[in-house]
């Protein structure tokens, strides 16, 4: 793992260690790696956090997302059509060792068990910097709240 965390920081990615605090006052414990947005990139307007619908932690009460997803965190209408065909296709590729995913004005954050790596990172950082590179909404555009 010290290899896997220090190939994420030479592409820029932030790891933690801290666990995933979930409304309910429940913890999930793992890997979150974060990538920063950066100053140049859009400000989403609002905050996702979606868990993978079998993790094992007591569910937290959320809407689905997809068959695998639920949102337990924020609004999909925080996200652009291109953003939420992005963000579907990514979730779509990773690995089941990933749990959960945060979305925010700061960063993305992928919360894994760091299991089954090898060569996915640049593929990771790839896809992060252009969900975090495409335009968001704006305060008066339909659908923002």
């Amino acid at each position: 793992m010290a290899v896997l965390r220090e190939e994420a920081r030479k592409l820029g990615i932030k790891v933690t260690l801290t666990p995933l605090k979930l409304k309910d006052g429940s913890k999930l414990q793992g890997a979150a790696y974060r990538w920063l947005r950066p100053p140049e990139a859009p400000v989403m307007p609002g905050y996702l956090c979606l868990l993978r619908k079998d993790t094992e932690v007591a569910q937290p009460p959320g809407e689905p997302w997809d068959e695998d997803w639920k949102l337990i965190q924020g609004q999909r209408s925080f996200l652009t059509e291109a953003q939420q065909q992005a963000l579907n296709a990514w979730l779509a590729e990773l690995p089941h060792n990933v749990f959960a995913l945060e979305w925010g004005s700061a960063t993305l954050a992928l919360w894994w068990d760091e299991r089954k790596a090898a060569d996915i990172l640049p593929s990771w950082h790839q896809t992060a910097q252009a969900l975090l590179a495409l335009p968001c909404k704006k305060p008066g555009e339909s659908n923002w709240r």
